[in-house]
């Protein structure tokens, strides 16, 4: 890792797991929001389309929080990330 790089941790719900092998948490280097989407999908295809919609925004029932700040109601390219930050990413999940 070099100087200046942005190392956070990306948490994954039960929804999301079948897309990233099982793996609920993942570390990568992002400076904000958007990056992290883009390297899911990189390592996880087809995880991208469970949390943007067509026009590359949040879905509407995806919540994502960095860590305890809502940040779903913001477009992904101007969430900031900085060093130890905690992305999670929470798909609604209906049904009883």
């Amino acid at each position: 890792m070099s100087e200046g790089e942005i190392r956070v941790r990306v948490m994954l719900p039960r929804a999301l797991l079948e897309y990233s092998g099982g793996e609920d948490s993942v570390e990568m280097t992002a400076g904000t929001l958007a990056e992290v989407i883009v390297q899911l999908n990189s390592r996880f295809p087809g995880i991208g389309e469970r949390i943007l919609d067509d026009r590359g925004q949040l879905r509407k029932f995806v919540h994502t929080f960095v860590n305890q700040d809502s940040v779903s109601h913001l477009e992904p390219e101007s969430v900031p990330l900085h060093p130890g930050d905690t992305v999670h990413i929470l798909p609604s999940v209906a049904g009883g």
